[in-house]
């Protein structure tokens, strides 16, 4: 969960809240501005109106362009609390409307249906349709003799394959695949562990035709087999 918020109390509720459900947790000051590795996934965007900006369309707008996949709520104040605030909010991209002023109990829950709506509606497939992850479940599947089997993959193994599914063909950085695997443990790691997730996950996937190759650059590219003709 991404929280965009200078309000120090909300922040600090919606961190316990986190914590409490065991979902990943980051806070900005300021809405995050493009650069070249693109940012952690989340399945969950949390916009204090506040800092939205006089046209709230703007930011929603950027933040979607980051975070494609991500379910993206609009919070409060209670004096904000309105039909018109909410219908306008709605109007300009957000999926959802949160007040700062509800029960942690009802917070909680929102927000767990809000995630849990994103990340069930996020699944990838390779292009030799051999090959397929659920973000809801975490699963990670390959197709063998007709049948669908799935991988035993913990959370950092599933997020690596998750990035490089996500850019399959595309080379990806170390420094972006480490990235992905922190968000996943909630801890940095080492660049040799990375290296050796990589290799475990290599190994995970050897009865799937295709590959993860190594680029250039420290770089490392999903691949899938070329598909046979009929």
């Amino acid at each position: 969960m991404l929280v965009l918020s200078r309000d120090g109390v909300w922040l600090s509720r919606l961190e316990t809240i986190a914590a409490r459900g065991g979902w990943p947790f980051e806070a900005r000051a300021a809405l995050p501005v493009p650069g070249r590795t693109p940012p952690p996934e989340r399945a969950l965007a949390v916009l204090d109106r506040a800092l939205a900006g006089a046209v709230p369309q703007r930011a929603v707008s950027a933040l979607r362009s980051l975070y494609p996949g991500a379910t993206i709520a609009l919070a409060f104040d209670a004096s904000e609390m309105h039909h018109d605030s909410v219908t306008a909010a709605v109007s300009c991209g957000a999926d959802e409307v949160l007040g700062k002023s509800w029960t942690d109990e009802k917070l909680s829950s929102k927000l767990a249906a809000l995630r849990d709506r994103s990340l069930a509606a996020q699944a990838r497939q390779s292009a030799d349709g051999a090959l397929k992850a659920e973000r809801r479940a975490h699963r990670a599947l390959i197709k063998t003799k007709g049948r669908w089997k799935e991988l035993a993959l913990d959370a950092g193994g599933f997020a690596l394959l998750w990035r490089l599914l996500e850019r399959e063909g595309e080379a990806v950085s170390r420094a972006e695949l480490g990235a992905a695997l922190a968000a996943a443990a909630g801890r940095e790691f080492e660049a040799g562990t990375v290296v050796r997730r990589l290799a475990g996950l290599k190994k995970a996937l050897a009865p799937w035709p295709g590959a993860i190759e190594i680029a250039r650059g420290g770089q490392y590219r999903l691949a899938s087999a070329p598909r046979r003709p009929k």
